[in-house]
């Protein structure tokens, strides 16, 4: 009778010494788990910090964006102006001061100089633009290599552009006519070597802050016409100069450049 309990109790032992084993071996398994989890939670991360680091941001862009939306409270190139003009608002951007004055000197100067078929100034909701008509009188067809005369209104200019307190945006545009060379395969690369060439002589010749400048490529996709004559596609050739409003302080940047 003794010989039947001593076996019972022995295989009841022996059943728990299994399930405590087997407890221990699932306790085990998902800490294998858990650490190959924390190893993929630590891996993304990781890479969205290199992502991060990577990133740049444009700060020209992000302050065009912001007067975008900023458009219809208050502004003065606000499309759609608010009510009594306003006056119960405080603005979030205010056009530059200087713009004005520069504005007139800058057509006086290309009155005098007959400049007024190549060279436009005007304003526009982003800014003061100042737009070289980028036909044979300043490049040759094809060509980013910039002629005398480029060179001479680049040069009559600049220090006009330099007392303004806005940062300077330089952009290349094209009309829609292919260009496929061994130095321009299309008219993107055309364009941005016109405007890096503009942003290049205005800061070397002129003195203009460098950190204050940004050439920007449009190629054919920024047209003023439809290019459907050679008169509106020539209009469609031009580097445009944008003074923008508000945007920073380049006087007193460029005012620590010392000339030569």
């Amino acid at each position: 009778m003794a010989q039947p309990i001593k076996s019972a109790a022995r295989a009841a032992e022996s059943s728990l010494h299994k399930k405590k084993n087997a407890e221990k071996l699932e306790t085990a398994g998902m800490m294998r788990w858990l650490l190959t989890y924390a190893d993929m939670i630590t891996l993304m991360l990781a890479l969205f910090i290199i992502l991060f680091a990577m990133s740049t941001i444009s700060k020209v862009k992000v302050q065009q964006f912001a007067k975008q939306v900023s458009g219809g409270f208050d502004n003065p190139w606000s499309i759609n102006q608010p009510p009594n003009g306003g006056a119960n608002g405080q603005q979030s951007f205010q056009a530059s001061s200087s713009i004005p004055a520069i504005q007139k000197e800058l057509e006086k100067y290309v009155k005098e100089n007959h400049l007024q078929n190549q060279v436009l100034v005007h304003n526009e909701a982003r800014g003061l633009v100042i737009t070289l008509l980028s036909d044979k009188s300043y490049y040759d067809s094809g060509s980013a290599v910039m002629r005398p005369q480029t060179l001479k209104v680049l040069h009559g200019i600049g220090p006009i552009i330099k007392r303004s307190n806005d940062e300077v945006v330089v952009e290349g545009n094209t009309d829609n006519v292919p260009i496929s060379t061994a130095q321009f395969p299309t008219n993107w690369e055309l364009s941005a070597a016109r405007a890096v060439g503009v942003a290049r002589y205005l800061v070397e010749d002129g003195r203009l802050n460098p950190t204050h400048i940004e050439a920007v490529a449009n190629g054919q996709y920024h047209p003023r016409n439809d290019n459907s004559t050679p008169q509106k596609r020539q209009q469609n050739r031009r580097v445009d100069i944008v003074l923008l409003h508000g945007s920073g302080d380049l006087t007193a940047s460029s005012a620590e450049q010392k000339g030569p």
